[in-house]
């Protein structure tokens, strides 16, 4: 009998990937959006306090983990729009 082998995506729950899911989009928004509106909002969700997000990833519970992970990822620029 095979083994079937347990897919990458698979050994995450559903919790994770939704974060996964909207902080990727939020990301993809700042960097591709022609709206200007949507653009801001998407970096004031990745600049804010990301608390929720930061505990379903295991990343530490400051508020700014995850934008400071972005960050040396060097993934977004966030900045705000002037």
């Amino acid at each position: 009998m095979k083994t079937k082998k347990t897919t990458y995506r698979a050994r995450f729950d559903g919790h994770r990937r939704l974060a996964a899911a909207v902080i990727i989009q939020a990301v993809k928004d700042v960097q591709t959006t022609d709206c200007k509106q949507e653009r801001q909002t998407a970096i004031d969700f990745l600049s804010g306090d990301m608390w929720p997000f930061s505990d379903v990833l295991d990343l530490p519970l400051d508020g700014r983990a995850l934008c400071e992970y972005l960050r040396t990822m060097e993934i977004a620029s966030i900045e705000p729009l002037g």
